[in-house]
């Protein structure tokens, strides 16, 4: 888990009826936290997505003239995925466990969890170490 130790925030909105998992995501992809239900190689792997689709999401926007991307929502055959902007350079991945989960109640939670402690959820902007690669 994250240094931040903010698995508690996630593990209240992991226990709104209908909600199987959720995972911290930053701007660059890295995972600084997730629900208990996940390993540490999955939360990785659905963050690096997560990222991948709510940059598509806010580009396809962007070129629509959209006006901003509030959520991403992915209807699966099992399960529905919801991506919520959560503090600076951070969104929520959250998974449902089945496709009949109520959607909006489980956005209403993850929405009002973001909004409520956003600023335990943000995540600082990476910098690139002044450290050289050695030439070739």
């Amino acid at each position: 888990m994250s240094v931040k130790s903010i698995g508690w925030l996630l593990e209240s909105l992991e226990a709104t009826d209908g909600v199987d998992y959720a995972v911290l995501v930053a701007a660059d992809g890295m995972s600084p936290d997730y629900t208990p239900r996940l390993s540490r190689e999955q939360a990785e792997k659905i963050a690096a997505i997560a990222s991948t689709l709510w940059a598509a999401s806010r580009a396809f926007d962007n070129e629509t003239a959209g006006g901003g991307v509030r959520q991403f929502v992915m209807e699966s055959v099992r399960h529905i995925s919801l991506l919520i902007p959560a503090g600076e350079n951070t969104i929520l991945a959250v998974r449902t466990g089945s496709p009949q989960a109520d959607i909006g109640v489980i956005s209403e939670a993850a929405l009002r969890l973001a909004a409520s402690v956003g600023t335990q959820l943000s995540v600082e902007n990476r910098v690139p170490s002044a450290v050289e690669a050695p030439l070739a």
